[in-house]
């Protein structure tokens, strides 16, 4: 079975990391589609095991409907939820966005460990400036509750990281968004 005591070893101190493994589930709008848990998984040395679940289209009323039946399934240790892109042509002011997306993670937050609220993306149309106000309520928001935040307005630029839509991450900012993920994780106990 094994060749030598080495391997043995080896194969046993990777299953005793993958029980102390942490689970995170990446839960969000399309934005979130492309991102790549099995990598993000590798990256974090498998401190984590990172799966994504993408609800194209979804407002924040939709992905609570998501939301509840995928941590029943599996409820894992951290949820990151990117939410609110799809609002920002509604009606709906930022502080209504905003506070939407906090009562979503407060209506999980007892269900799992922690609960992760992710930054809308900046945007290279004429709604970024309302992606803008709901970030920044978000942050407000999120420090009162003492709920974990993960901004991506200081690392993605919509001139350079877009996509030809102007709405979506191309590859490189698709890549930047991944890790910024990555890098949170990897500080997050």
């Amino acid at each position: 079975m094994y060749r030598n005591s080495k391997e043995k070893e080896n194969k046993n101190n990777d299953n005793m990391s993958r029980e102390k493994q942490k689970s995170v589930y990446i839960l969000g709008d399309s934005m979130v589609k492309k991102v790549n848990g099995y990598f993000m998984t590798k990256n974090l040395r498998h401190k984590y095991l990172v799966k994504v679940r993408s609800y194209p289209k979804a407002k924040v009323s939709c992905m609570t409907d998501h939301v509840k039946p995928t941590i029943r399934e599996e409820i894992p240790d951290n949820i990151i939820l990117h939410a609110g892109t799809n609002e920002l042509r509604s009606e709906k002011t930022s502080s209504q966005i905003a506070k939407s997306i906090i009562d979503l993670a407060m209506s999980i937050k007892n269900d799992v460990t922690s609960v992760i609220v992710s930054s809308i993306v900046p945007r290279f149309d004429e709604f970024n400036n309302k992606a803008n106000e709901v970030n920044n309520r978000l942050v407000h928001m999120c420090r009162e509750r003492d709920i974990p935040f993960i901004s991506h307005t200081e690392t993605i630029d919509p001139n350079k990281h877009l996509n030809e839509s102007k709405l979506h991450l191309n590859f490189n900012g698709l890549k930047i968004f991944a890790e910024n993920f990555s890098t949170f994780l990897s500080e997050f106990d």
